[in-house]
């Protein structure tokens, strides 16, 4: 080819993309000042375009967003001023269409509107709501039950926002039951000051998916990620974090000053990792508990709380080796449950083949590390008799100025019917407690396990963790 044909072809192929309406085409950005005009917006909105909210209070205002959208080019609702666009009365927002983006927006002094369902939810793919408020929207009566945040749809993200005040029946945040909620994700947002007002069920998160009912099978789960979030004075349930599923990822979360624990209750496969725990002796708080198998635990520090510092359960006991329910005393009452895989659903599920590594346990109330807990727990209306088995701790450190039980096993109970039971020892490796004592029962061995008096033994140093400057809103001091 010639230069001058290079030229030319190279002047076509310019003309060709000038004129292309995939290159010509410039995201738009419009002010909208009220619902009417925002709904038209989003009539006309194209993949790439913003929609701006005017400052000023919005009083019931339910936004159902819905827009044209494509991977990678979202339709952004944003806040002329972050933080300046306040909804009170009955207003929530509503993401309905994949790949919308929604930034800046205080819902504060208000309750969600009949038949919404939640202040935020997620009916939507690859949405994301960030540098936003959700501070005391909560109704009259504190048995009304809605989320501030549920997931029904996959890949959404919550993030940079601030959920405070929240004093009544429901979760703060909530992921379904249904096979769509998968992969979401909330990081770097601030939980803070939610009572307790005596009702169960009040979780600051609570994360359902596959594995809810004892679901059979090992790669199916809601995959949800909690990370670098901030918990401080979440009191409204003794589960701060409830897993009811598998494969999910708790990390680098930091939860002060809080009534309850970070707790996998159902589910399996689940990750919980470099979390910081600080109960400052506060009431009811706890570190971990666990339940369920195939668990990785590693690299936390929990320090003064006033339960425990690692609680593994025990395990409760339905059927025989035939799947048929088996009765060791008459008090049973096994839980009936339709969606369960055999129709019932244990109360907690015995906890084997995980891991637990690297965590520090610092000046805790009670035993660091209880292996066991709950054994016989409403015996013999439940059946809570499978101790922990074929789990390994590993380089897990213990310091205890105060002295004290570190380490516990519960004792096997083998008067009949329960002497039919038979459990492999749990491995112990490079653990150390320093200031306290051990109280490990067979079939168990304290072999992995070094104590060391307290003298001359510095506490570990707190890790960082996630701090009022790493979450919340960036407008929001």
């Amino acid at each position: 080819m010639t230069n001058a044909s290079h030229l030319l072809a190279a002047a076509v192929l310019a003309l060709g993309l000038a004129q292309s309406p995939a290159v010509a085409e410039s995201a738009a950005e419009v002010l909208v000042a009220n619902p009417a005009e925002l709904t038209k917006a989003l009539a006309d909105a194209r993949p790439g375009d913003t929609i701006v909210m005017a400052d000023g209070t919005w009083e019931n205002a339910f936004l159902d967003l819905s827009a044209a959208t494509a991977p990678g080019r979202p339709v952004t609702l944003r806040a002329q001023t972050p933080g300046k666009v306040v909804l009170t009365g009955r207003s929530g927002i509503s993401l309905n269409s994949p790949d919308l983006v929604v930034s800046g927006l205080t819902f504060t002094d208000g309750t969600v509107p009949d038949g919404k369902g939640s202040v935020i939810t997620f009916n939507s793919d690859r949405g994301r709501v960030t540098d936003t408020a959700v501070v005391n929207f909560n109704p009259a009566e504190p048995q009304t039950p809605y989320y501030w945040v549920y997931f029904r749809g996959g890949a959404n993200r919550l993030d940079h926002v601030l959920l405070e005040g929240k004093n009544h029946q429901e979760p703060v945040v909530g992921n379904d039951r249904g096979p769509q909620a998968t992969y979401n994700k909330v990081d770097h947002s601030r939980f803070a000051n939610v009572p307790n007002i005596g009702r169960n069920g009040m979780e600051a998160l609570r994360i359902w998916g596959y594995g809810q009912w004892g679901d059979l099978g090992t790669t199916e789960g809601a995959y949800f990620t909690i990370e670098n979030n901030l918990f401080e004075h979440v009191d409204g349930d003794d589960e701060i974090i409830s897993l009811k599923s598998n494969h999910n990822t708790v990390r680098g979360n930091t939860i002060k000053q809080s009534s309850g624990g970070l707790v996998l209750r159902y589910g399996n496969y689940n990750t919980v990792e470099e979390n910081v725990i600080l109960g400052d002796r506060y009431p009811a708080s706890e570190g971990i508990r666990v339940s369920g198998d195939h668990h990785t635990v590693r690299g936390n520090y929990v320090a003064g709380v006033s339960g425990y510092g690692l609680k593994v359960t025990s395990g409760e006991h339905m059927f025989d080796e035939n799947n048929q329910l088996d009765y060791l005393t008459p008090g049973f009452v096994p839980q009936k449950n339709p969606l369960a895989p055999y129709g019932y659903l244990f109360h907690y599920g015995q906890v084997t083949d995980s891991r637990f590594t690297g965590n520090m346990f610092v000046d805790n109330a009670k035993s660091d590390m209880h292996l066991g807990w709950f054994y016989k727990n409403h015996w013999p209306g439940y059946q809570m008799v499978l101790l922990p088995t074929r789990n390994t701790f590993t380089g897990n450190l213990a310091y205890r100025p105060a002295g004290g039980v570190s380490v516990q096993t519960s004792k096997q109970d083998t008067a009949p019917p329960l002497q039919k039971f038979t459990f492999e020892p749990n491995t112990f490796r490079g653990n150390v407690v320093v200031g306290g004592t051990l109280d490990v029962n067979a079939p168990n061995t304290a072999d992995g396990i070094t104590v060391v008096p307290l003298a001359g033994k510095a506490a570990p140093r707190v890790p960082r963790g996630a701090s009022t400057a790493d979450t919340g809103p960036a407008w929001r001091e």
